[in-house]
């Protein structure tokens, strides 16, 4: 382990300690908090050669002259960016460099499922980013974003490693749980039409037993283990039906995606939190997730380790300690592809058509659906990262 990195992680670790310390002390002086900012400018410092070499290739992107986000540069004249933010006003977009330099900048292709736009600046005459296979994160990595200036914009530690937040990639049964039901086992409310359980002939008023020969004795647990399976994957489920016991096997389809929650709807939650997260933070094919603090308009700047290596590209903030990240191989493949025309894309940018809005906000039972599903997919997440824990 390199000099630079033992100093660095020693100014963590006291960091560290000394804000559990003073978390716990009710009566924690402006002194102590002084201490604290203090330790954590260290820090930052200490970063400074970290984040270095990939400044660089990093970029300011601004509509009218305002930052909505950063930009890293992945091949002659070209910038990746998110796409919902600069997506807002495509009229007066320009890059800024670290040196200070203002260009012209136009979106020239969309990544949709990515949130991801490919800028065009005329005369950026910087090298490309070299991205880093992130095979070496484990749980607990450091993490730093770029800032084009040089500094590190945030830090943090690698709290899930990749997943996919797509609805598509989750395993699906097709049936609604009665969560009235005292057990043993699940009772069935609904069959989804068209899925699997439909297709292996459970009816509503079925009593699931068993999955994979695994009792579940409640809602919760069955969803347990139905997030450890994937789409495709067939299952074995003993249920219970008047008295008799069977046994059917299903082929387990991909969940559903709900309806995003239109734009001043999530504005309208995240003012209510105190926190300002990105309007486009799910569905996502592959992200590493971290605690690192950023702001919305911290996205799209490349993500290094300890070593100063490239690891990814951060594309949202999506909770209080929770950003994500997409992986450098993810970028890879993506920039693989042809991107999408961004004129098509413009009614897609994270905003839902005006009707589904607003029976969305409108719509007192579709409001508390949204907020069961939210409820479950943080149930999810939690669990999720309980699993990556060694």
């Amino acid at each position: 382990m390199s000099i630079m990195k033992i100093i660095f992680l020693t100014g963590v670790l006291s960091f560290a300690f000394w804000t559990q310390l003073f978390a716990q002390d009710p009566e924690s002086s402006p002194e102590n908090q002084a201490l604290l900012d203090e330790q954590a400018a260290d820090i930052f410092k200490a970063l400074v050669p970290v984040v270095k070499k990939g400044a660089s290739g990093t970029v300011e992107v601004r509509v009218w002259r305002k930052r909505v986000s950063y930009g890293t540069i992945v091949g002659p004249d070209t910038v990746l960016t998110k796409w919902s933010e600069v997506s807002r006003d495509l009229r007066s977009l320009s890059c800024r460099t670290g040196a200070g330099q203002w260009l012209p900048a136009v979106v020239s292709g969309v990544y949709p499922d990515a949130d991801l736009a490919v800028i065009k600046v005329k005369g950026l005459k910087v090298d490309p980013v070299e991205f880093s296979n992130e095979k070496d994160l484990r749980p607990g990595s450091f993490l730093s974003l770029v800032r084009p200036d040089g500094e590190a914009a945030g830090m943090g530690v690698v709290s899930v490693m990749p997943r996919s937040l797509r609805s598509s990639d989750r395993a699906f049964l097709g049936v609604v749980m009665d969560l009235e039901f005292k057990g043993p086992g699940v009772r069935v409310r609904r069959v989804e039409p068209g899925t699997g359980a439909e297709q292996s002939g459970l009816r509503a008023f079925d009593v699931i037993l068993e999955v994979t020969e695994r009792k579940v004795n409640g809602s919760f647990e069955l969803s347990t283990l139905l997030q450890r399976m994937e789409p495709g994957q067939k299952v074995k489920i003993r249920y219970a039906r008047g008295g008799n016991e069977s046994e059917v096997e299903v082929e387990l389809g991909g969940r559903p995606r709900a309806p995003r929650i239109p734009y001043s709807r999530m504005e309208q939650m995240n003012n209510m939190g105190g926190h300002r997260y990105s309007e486009v933070r799910d569905g996502f094919s592959s992200v590493v997730q971290s605690d690192m603090q950023i702001e919305p308009e911290d996205c799209g700047a490349p993500v290094v380790d300890l070593e100063g290596r490239i690891v990814g590209v951060a594309i949202a903030r999506a909770g209080r300690i929770k950003t994500f990240i997409i992986p450098s191989s993810a970028i890879e493949q993506i920039l693989a592809l042809e991107p999408a025309a961004p004129d098509a894309q413009l009614g897609n940018a994270g905003r839902i058509p005006l009707p589904e809005a607003r029976k969305a906000v409108d719509d007192p039972f579709e409001v508390m659906r949204r907020r069961l599903e939210e409820m479950r997919r943080l149930m999810e997440e939690i669990e999720e990262g309980d699993q990556q824990r060694p």
